[in-house]
């Protein structure tokens, strides 16, 4: 799946209600982070790439309430 395709269907599941809260959807990377093998010589990047998608949700998300 391509950038464009990712960014539509993301589009359109927020236009009907089905993507996740922020709070879930770090529950979720959580979830996936736990996942990850840490013998995996890509561990230490794909995790790091989680967490920075982690702390964009939490960044907007506090962006939204304040």
């Amino acid at each position: 799946m391509n950038k464009t395709e990712v960014m539509a269907i993301s589009i359109e599941m927020a236009r009907s209600g089905r993507g996740l809260n922020p709070a879930d959807a770090i529950d979720y990377i959580a979830e996936l982070i736990a996942r990850e093998d840490p013998a995996s010589e890509l561990y230490d990047w794909r995790v790091e790439k989680l967490l920075a998608t982690a702390a964009c949700i939490w960044r907007l998300r506090r962006e939204q309430i304040t």
